[in-house]
């Protein structure tokens, strides 16, 4: 009887041990919840039947699926059939008296009898009574931390209403200034885009009144529709950000008619920006602006029939006339970058847009973009400017897109790709990357374009280390594009590609 009775002792000890650690753990995890809530939340009594350990806690319960989520009196009468079952009575605990109040009360049947004659058991009970004194001091003090968590998800929710308000009223603002409409997604068809033409001609302009120069001829819209018969699709050439562009014939003339499109990526800053600088500029390699119609900002070209340089490299191109390609476009920017008292930087130079006429002499197009820089009267040095960071990906200037500065640099950034693309026929984002590597492997003739026929090795070995300088990230070590003796080896395959009397020809010309 002695041994069974510490057997029972050490038994009760262990699992009120495990049971108090477990309490503890409860406290901790349920700081949201009021003292008493925490407290039914981590009663447990445990039994043992058929040597076995079991837990009536709640979370055993409902995982055992034995009994459901019920109040505890449910709890305690299962405790007290368990008891009866194994012949072991469960102690009083003045746990359980802790989490009654005046509102709520555990009912205890009347015949369940608990046995408390037992020295052990009352041992347990006064175990249990110390425990339960530290439980409510953990409860006190989780109650206090609890507030002010509460507190501060409070404001943290007050907070939250706000910015949403904030966000609210900034939406509301880009919308009365007319900043929201780029959100708008509108395709107009080309019968869609006659009516509207029609209709602006027929009623108040809607964009600002622009100052046309005299050497430039003014349609209306009448004109534009009639020109491509009413924009018919067989005219159709192409769409970029600004809108879509027709050919058609003004004047007896062939031309390509650049329309606004509305609610598009650009707009009206864009069509003044081509009319104010086109005006000024004449050079055999840029575009020509032949006239503008102010009623609906669209912008008349000359027609060059032979689409992009883009286009023209995938259908195959010699390496001459790549050669002769790229000295034409040097001596176009470097026409821009000498101007004074206001270098022009294009700021979106790639193969798109340059343009190829019958002949394919090419034409760079597209100032959409393009910005008007001042340069120091002594140092001949241009002034970057900063603007938002625009331009086509894998062309633009690593430090542009960074700091926003916009200089004559950002401009040789895009040209040397341009070179490297040209001398490879590669149009990947990392064709600089992939060049570089065939220099450190002494291979550079394995990444030269075998499509363009025999290429002068030598000298195009040079042109591809001169692009790659093109493409540093040190803007000081990019050769400047009106610096001749920079740009030796480029003349000297230029040279190569043309007869004499060709040569002499273009020289008259050129630059």
């Amino acid at each position: 009887m002695k041994r069974r009775r510490r057997c029972i002792e050490a038994e009760k000890r262990k699992l009120w041990s495990t049971c108090y650690h477990s309490t503890k753990i409860c406290v901790v995890q349920e700081r949201n919840m009021s003292r008493q809530g925490a407290l039914r939340q981590c009663c447990q009594v445990w039994v043992v039947l058929n040597g076995k350990h079991i837990s009536t806690s709640n979370d055993h319960l409902e995982h055992s699926g034995n009994i459901g989520y019920g109040g505890s009196s449910d709890i305690l009468a299962s405790v007290h059939e368990l008891g009866e079952e194994s012949g072991y009575m469960t102690p009083p605990s003045d746990l359980a008296d802790e989490i009654m109040d005046d509102k709520s009360s555990i009912e205890m049947d009347d015949s369940d009898p608990l046995v408390t004659g037992d020295e052990t058991l009352t041992e347990q009970g006064t175990e249990e009574s110390i425990a339960s004194e530290e439980m409510e001091s953990f409860g006190e003090e989780d109650a206090d931390q609890s507030d002010e968590i509460q507190s501060f998800r409070n404001i943290t929710e007050k907070a939250e209403k706000i910015m949403e308000e904030i966000d609210r009223l900034q939406k509301k603002l880009k919308e009365l200034q007319g900043e929201g409409h780029n959100n708008i997604v509108r395709s107009l068809s080309p019968r869609q885009m006659a009516a509207s033409l029609k209709q602006k001609s027929l009623s108040v302009p809607g964009y600002p009144e622009l100052q046309i120069p005299e050497n430039i001829e003014q349609f209306s819209t009448l004109q534009i529709a009639k020109g491509t018969e009413s924009f018919h699709s067989r005219n159709f050439i192409g769409e970029g950000g600004y809108g879509p562009v027709y050919k058609g014939k003004l004047g007896g003339k062939p031309v390509a008619i650049k329309l606004l499109k509305p609610h598009g990526r650009q707009g009206f800053p864009e069509y003044q920006q081509e009319v104010t600088l086109l005006s000024k500029l004449d050079h055999p390699h840029i575009v020509r602006l032949m006239g503008v119609c102010t009623e609906s900002c669209s912008l008349v070209y000359e027609l060059l029939p032979n689409g992009t340089l883009l286009d023209r490299l995938s259908k195959g191109l010699l390496w001459k006339d790549r050669v002769r390609i790229l000295a034409e476009q040097r001596s176009a920017l470097a026409y821009l970058h000498s101007r004074r008292p206001h270098a022009i930087i294009h700021a979106d130079l790639k193969l798109a847009n340059i343009l190829l006429d019958a002949g394919n002499v090419s034409r760079l197009g597209d100032f959409g973009t393009a910005r008007a820089v001042h340069v120091k009267p002594l140092e001949e040095e241009t002034i970057g400017r900063r603007t938002n960071p625009m331009g086509t990906t894998g062309y633009m200037d690593p430090v542009f897109f960074m700091t926003g500065e916009l200089t004559t640099e950002s401009d040789v950034y895009a040209f040397g790709v341009v070179i490297l693309q040209l001398l490879t026929g590669l149009l990947d984002l990392n064709v600089a990357e992939q060049a570089r590597e065939a220099v450190k492997m002494d291979a550079v003739h394995s990444v030269l374009d075998a499509s363009a026929g025999a290429w002068p090795e030598v000298q195009a070995e040079r042109l591809l280390k001169l692009a790659l300088r093109c493409c540093s990230l040190e803007r000081k070590r990019r050769p400047a594009i009106t610096a001749d003796a920079e740009w030796r080896s480029l003349d000297i395959l230029r040279t190569m590609a043309t007869p004499a009397s060709k040569s002499r020809k273009w020289n008259s010309h050129g630059s």
